[in-house]
């Protein structure tokens, strides 16, 4: 997706990924020696990369940002809703919003605030998708009323 971005956007760039090898490696691409690696596939495109970079001549920046989060901000934002389409266009037959929420708290692991926004669920149902799931039902704090004594 980098390469192609390069590719295709040849002006200054920002790049924003919740990767932190990819904000690595194209921090440190432009500096670095490649040698040959097992995976040719892999090295075919970094060696496409490293050319791109090194020829470019408008300026890019990368950003690391923390994924699947519900930390308030444009960048967090941006990235739910990159999320919600790969996610939309991953699944062939898409379902209903609340397998949808199922599924995407099976992957990420939201909260149930996170759900409720993202899917615009009831309170009762965010909570029951992240009660339903086994990992996450081990890290439920219970709930203490009353006062301590």
């Amino acid at each position: 997706a980098v390469l192609l971005a390069f590719t295709l956007l040849p002006m200054a760039l920002n790049i924003v990924t919740d990767s932190v090898y990819v904000a690595n490696l194209l921090k440190h691409l432009d500096q670095a020696v490649l040698y040959n690696v097992k995976e040719k596939p892999l090295f075919q495109i970094l060696l496409q990369l490293w050319n791109t970079i090194r020829h470019r001549s408008d300026p890019y920046s990368v950003m690391h940002i923390r994924s699947h989060t519900n930390l308030p901000g444009f960048f967090v934002e941006g990235n739910a809703q990159a999320d919600a389409v790969v996610a939309a266009t991953a699944i062939k037959n898409v379902p209903n919003i609340m397998q949808q929420a199922v599924l995407s708290h099976q992957f990420f692991h939201h909260d149930a605030n996170a759900l409720r926004q993202q899917f615009k669920l009831s309170h009762s149902q965010a909570q029951a998708v992240v009660a339903a799931c086994p990992d996450c039902r081990s890290l439920r704090v219970p709930a203490y009323y009353g006062t301590n004594s």
